[in-house]
């Protein structure tokens, strides 16, 4: 069974390089046995403000989803879907990373497979795309 969430974790590296040696998620720590696989993939951009923006669906009264009176959303784009800067086609164009690992609680406990994600940053700004600090869980397969 598959289970999705969107649970901040905190993951320590491995000394080697940037892959997760161990995490910590609701209390517990895991350590990571094996890594099982390592990509990218893009965001659920058609779920963010920009892209609702876009498309008028906004639940503000002057059509933004944030709130504010100026017209804007969060993603930097008007309510009447216009792109003003660079940072609403950044907002649409972010990547994340994500590794899937076998981790387990201890020996006596079983093992299972985790997807552990972290933004790109940068990623379609011209600039080398780099990984931030905030790390979540986003499947679980046990």
């Amino acid at each position: 069974m598959v289970r999705r969430y969107e649970d901040p974790v905190e993951v320590r590296p491995s000394p080697e390089g940037d892959r997760p040696a161990s995490f910590l998620w609701r209390g517990r720590l895991y350590v990571v046995r094996d890594v099982l696989g390592h990509w990218r993939e893009r965001r659920a951009w058609w779920t963010s403000a920009a892209a609702r923006a876009v498309h008028g669906e906004g639940d503000g009264a002057d059509g933004s989803t944030d709130g504010s009176t100026d017209g804007s959303t969060d993603g930097g784009v008007p309510a009447d879907g216009r792109a003003t800067d660079d940072g609403a086609r950044t907002a649409l164009a972010r990547e994340r990373d994500v590794w899937r690992v076998e981790a387990s609680r201890g020996r006596v406990h079983g093992s299972g497979v985790f997807d552990l994600c972290r933004d790109v940053v940068g990623s379609g700004t011209g600039g080398p795309p780099s990984c931030g600090d905030a790390w979540r869980l986003v499947r679980v397969a046990d």
